[in-house]
């Protein structure tokens, strides 16, 4: 049975091993994301976990997937090139927007089709938390997660650029009903 839940702190070391074991996966197949020490740290899970950002799926009470969902703003999604943020209707009272980051599933279960219902969860707990402009991006040549954004119904917005060596990524926007 898939569940998504938040992190706690004994979800840490698989959480860890899942992230390792994506940033090979990603060197694999020709990706400079999370490499050379750009990947998500110990103290950035440690710190998402301990405020409540970070989230877990478990599969048969296994933990198989991580993600952050961050409260805007963020500095790096404030310079949008090549495109805009969609903008939420006046009447919305809640105007920052949630950001998903440090999206990893296990390699025991990737390919299943895990990281679309996880998504899903995902998209589920922001409009629960109040939010209607859900954010995300990837790095260009990471076609498995522009895949899984694609299906989970963000449009691409435009690029943004975190400031080290290959910090272009693709952004994705998603705007939730009322």
């Amino acid at each position: 049975m898939l569940k998504t839940r938040i992190a706690e702190l004994n979800d840490l070391k698989v959480v860890l091993e899942i992230i390792d074991r994506a940033v090979a996966f990603l060197a694999e197949q020709g990706s400079p994301q999370w490499q050379n020490g750009q990947n998500p740290s110990y103290e950035q899970l440690l710190a998402d976990i301990q405020a409540g950002y970070g989230y877990v799926l478990s599969f048969d009470d296994k933990v198989v997937g991580y993600a952050s969902l961050i409260p805007g703003p963020d500095e790096v999604y404030t310079a949008i090139s090549e495109g805009t943020w969609l903008k939420l209707p006046a009447e919305v009272t809640q105007q920052n927007f949630l950001a998903i980051h440090r999206v990893a599933i296990s390699n025991e279960v990737r390919g299943q089709g895990l990281a679309q219902n996880f998504m899903a969860d995902l998209l589920t707990e922001a409009k629960n938390l109040g939010y209607h402009d859900v954010r995300i991006d990837t790095y260009p040549r990471n076609l498995i997660m522009q895949k899984v954004i694609k299906r989970a119904g963000f449009t691409y917005q435009g690029m943004i650029h975190f400031n080290f060596a290959d910090g272009e990524r693709y952004a994705y926007q998603q705007l939730l009903a009322e």
